[in-house]
């Protein structure tokens, strides 16, 4: 476990010198189970344990450095992920007679409204952590030099294939086709949406072969240039027709929760309004999005076939398919 002491924890999160850390524990561990450990991979998670528990067996200078800026990064985000999975537990007292809070005359509970912030904050916080630790890694991998990975053990593993190889691997990424306002639980709520897109859409355009030929370069720390140029007119089509898909399911406005629009009371500048958008608006925005999605699937075409030295396997069309006679002649068109 990457936690110890409470004085560790008030590092990151400003809580009570009367904080037991032991009902923290199990809560501290659950986090770990659900959201670090999947995510680093069982090879780096366990360095990065080690290098907690015994910081000074570290071999290299660099490489101590290095742990030492992780561990940070995923202590902050482990215990925001904490209190947010634990929010109900830690916020009641269990004992035989039952559930129930603790109320003083001096110490009242939260309202209703500062625990659903509260624990939003802590959501909130927790899982755009996750972002900040892949992108740390990511770009002290890129720094590597060839003889020498920086957390060869993530490189290694099944984490980084799977995150790599994706079109769109992370928040950043998605937030600069479309604005999600850097939100990892909605990059997170597109996930299924972008699959869909992959296996319907772009995967019948490249081909079989094409297909798999990007995936793999992806995988590496540095694809082929071909492939990296390709690249954005995937994440396009894919960017905008995974949203179109999410506002038809569930009416969502690129947030985990729906489609919501915001407004300012008219009596009071202060306030703000959040209310769910109208079935009107949701489909004029959902079939806004799948037609420029469709237009860029287009481009892709047009691309592949302005670039057939380089995808030599391509065999495909742009628009409609060509017109063409067959008069006097026996033909067909094969891939």
């Amino acid at each position: 476990m990457l936690f110890k002491t409470i004085e560790e924890i008030k590092q990151f999160l400003a809580v009570g010198a009367g904080t037991d850390f032991n009902r923290l524990k199990p809560h501290i561990q659950n986090a770990e189970t659900a959201y670090l450990r999947p995510m680093l991979g069982i090879g780096l998670f366990k360095e990065l344990q080690d290098f907690y528990d015994s910081p000074s067996e570290t071999p290299m200078i660099g490489q101590n450095i290095l742990f030492g800026e992780l561990l940070s990064l995923v202590q902050r985000t482990l215990i925001h992920l904490t209190y947010w999975s634990g929010f109900q537990v830690l916020n009641a007292t269990i004992s035989d007679g039952g559930f129930k809070r603790t109320e003083t005359e001096k110490v009242k509970s939260l309202f209703k409204y500062q625990e659903v912030e509260l624990k939003e904050y802590f959501k909130t916080t927790g899982f755009n952590g996750l972002d900040e630790i892949l992108f740390y890694l990511e770009m002290e991998i890129k720094k590597s030099e060839a003889e020498s990975v920086n957390f060869k053990s993530f490189v290694d593993s099944d984490a980084w294939t799977i995150l790599k190889s994706s079109f769109i691997p992370d928040t950043n990424t998605f937030n600069s086709n479309i604005f999600i306002n850097h939100s990892r639980l909605t990059f997170l709520r597109l996930k299924s949406p972008m699959q869909l897109v992959e296996d319907l859409d772009i995967k019948p355009i490249l081909g079989e072969t094409i297909f798999k030929e990007i995936k793999t370069e992806l995988a590496k720390i540095d694809p082929a240039a071909k492939v990296t140029v390709i690249l954005p007119y995937i994440q396009k089509a894919i960017a905008y027709l995974a949203t179109a898909l999410l506002m038809e399911e569930s009416g969502a406005d690129l947030t985990e929760k729906g489609l919501y629009f915001e407004s300012t009371d008219a009596y009071n500048d202060l306030t703000t309004n959040k209310q769910p958008a109208e079935s009107d608006r949701i489909n004029f925005l959902a079939k806004r999005n799948k037609g420029i999605g469709q237009n860029y699937l287009e481009q892709l075409k047009s691309y592949l076939n302005a670039n057939a030295t380089d995808w030599p396997t391509y065999c495909g069309q742009t628009g409609n398919l060509l017109r063409r006679t067959n008069t006097d002649k026996k033909s067909f068109w094969a891939c």
